[in-house]
């Protein structure tokens, strides 16, 4: 799951959002009890001398399967995941203004690479770091924007696309364990993430009428993605993190913990 968070939390620096307005919602999913796994889904023993290895493996083996989905887990299918309709306030010094989106689709997640995993469990507290990153992930759609860039005022209307690569991404979560109906459900009480992207092109028309302007404002954004990233990031996670924390304690409350990593 927390692979699935940290794709989300991708997903969303993708659509260079700095501060999503309150009408912005994640897709719904229905997270059904789940009180048996499919032999297909691995699990881990909690004694297991070398547990880590055996959870990044677990991830590493689930992440192709966000492709179609995993319906035994309640992941609905993550490549291409779609974003719908979502808008956004932008107030990052050079970029300011409202933007809004519509028929998003990000491809590339189910590519995702899980480098490392440190679990520790002492009682019934339990703490988790994961390494992870994907060689390359792309967002297209359509949008419309009512924005300033730097002191110019555009009002542009158009098509989309960005391509990140080298993201990497470094996740933090903690949690209590708690029994509930002869089970071991997992309750996370923090989720911190950090998010890196090594490069960064965007590419959209109709932000002006003529189409040689259009390619200046390009250069121009492409060749400061780094600050415009830079400065969304901070405030974009305060935004981020608190969603991604219900997101995944709604996806553990239906998913006994005992189940993943077994007790025997």
């Amino acid at each position: 799951m927390a692979s699935v968070l940290s794709g989300i939390i991708l997903v969303t620096f993708l659509c260079l959002s700095l501060a999503a307005d309150e009408g912005f919602v994640l897709p719904s999913v229905e997270f059904k009890p789940i009180t048996k796994l499919a032999d297909d889904i691995p699990t881990c023993r909690q004694k297991d001398s070398d547990i880590n290895e055996c959870i990044r493996q677990g991830f590493q083996q689930l992440t192709p399967r966000l492709k179609y989905g995993i319906s035994d887990l309640n992941i609905p299918p993550m490549d291409p995941f779609q974003l719908g309709k979502s808008s956004y306030n932008y107030n990052s010094g050079i970029l300011q203004g409202r933007i809004a989106m519509r028929n998003v689709l990000v491809h590339g997640l189910s590519e995702g690479i899980v480098d490392k995993v440190d679990y520790r469990q002492k009682n019934n507290r339990v703490r988790m770091e994961m390494l992870s990153h994907v060689p390359q992930l792309l967002a297209e759609g359509a949008y419309k924007a009512d924005i300033k860039l730097n002191d110019m005022k555009i009002t542009p209307k158009g098509t989309f696309n960005i391509t990140l690569a080298d993201v990497s991404m470094k996740t933090r979560a903690l949690g209590e364990l708690y029994e509930r109906d002869g089970h071991t459900y997992l309750r996370l009480t923090k989720l911190e993430t950090e998010p890196k992207v090594g490069d960064m092109r965007i590419y959209a028309n109709g932000l002006v009428p003529d189409p040689a302007l259009n390619d200046v404002i390009l250069d121009f954004i492409n060749q400061y993605w780094q600050q415009l990233y830079q400065s969304m990031l901070p405030e974009t996670m305060a935004i981020w993190e608190p969603i991604l924390l219900k997101v995944g304690n709604d996806f553990f409350a239906a998913l006994p913990f005992d189940l993943l990593v077994t007790k025997d």
